[in-house]
């Protein structure tokens, strides 16, 4: 998970590997394009070249747009094709045993960005990392899940989540309930859904 960045709305975390990965096929993207001008071959570039933007918009879509929010008054989880605004008040449960996800009245919402680590990440972690974690992060006997620790992805921004949304109950500020709203992202669907049928038509054409 990237470190926190800040932005007009907040704290947005967003998986490190993911910003690497979409970095690195964007330059492979660009290098491919670039061959077709190179060997003189614009007709290849127009019928082909889709494809290569089609690769490079799909990882950006389920690596790099994908994110987590915490914002003063909400937590925003932006998934590939949909963003969902959970008022702190609305948030009754928060777990992470295969990712992120925030439970109100209404249902759960999963956050694409904030998957749980494998089995094997509790042997890289020392017990002084579980500690000073916020208290709801906690089981029985101090206990904390594979989901929650502090250097996965789910961990990290479950800490974020549950220290924001302590701090509010503490101070009384979690009385007024509102329901998540959602905005579906259909200028994404369409970009996919242009780039998918460029592709094909490219390959269609003699």
């Amino acid at each position: 998970m990237s470190e926190p960045g800040q932005n007009p709305s907040g704290i947005r975390l967003r998986p490190r590997f993911g910003m690497v990965l979409t970095v690195i096929v964007a330059g492979l993207a660009v290098v491919a394009l670039a061959t077709f001008i190179v060997v003189g071959d614009p007709w290849g570039m127009l019928l082909h070249g889709w494809g290569v933007v089609l690769t490079a918009f799909a990882v950006w879509l389920l690596f790099w747009a994908p994110s987590v929010t915490i914002a003063e008054h909400a937590v925003i989880v932006d998934n590939p094709v949909r963003r969902v605004t959970i008022p702190w008040s609305a948030i009754e449960r928060i777990d992470t045993r295969w990712s992120l996800r925030l439970y109100t009245r209404t249902g759960s919402i999963t956050a694409w960005s904030a998957p749980a680590p494998s089995r094997y990440a509790m042997m890289r972690v020392s017990k002084s990392e579980l500690r000073g974690l916020p208290e709801s992060t906690y089981g029985p006997g101090d206990s904390v899940g594979l989901g929650d620790l502090p250097e996965s992805e789910s961990g990290l921004v479950a800490y974020y989540v549950r220290r924001r949304w302590e701090q509010l109950r503490d101070e009384g500020a979690l009385t007024e309930s509102a329901p998540p709203t959602t905005q579906w992202l259909w200028w994404r669907v369409a970009v996919l859904g242009a780039l998918v049928a460029a592709t094909v038509a490219g390959f269609l054409l003699p």
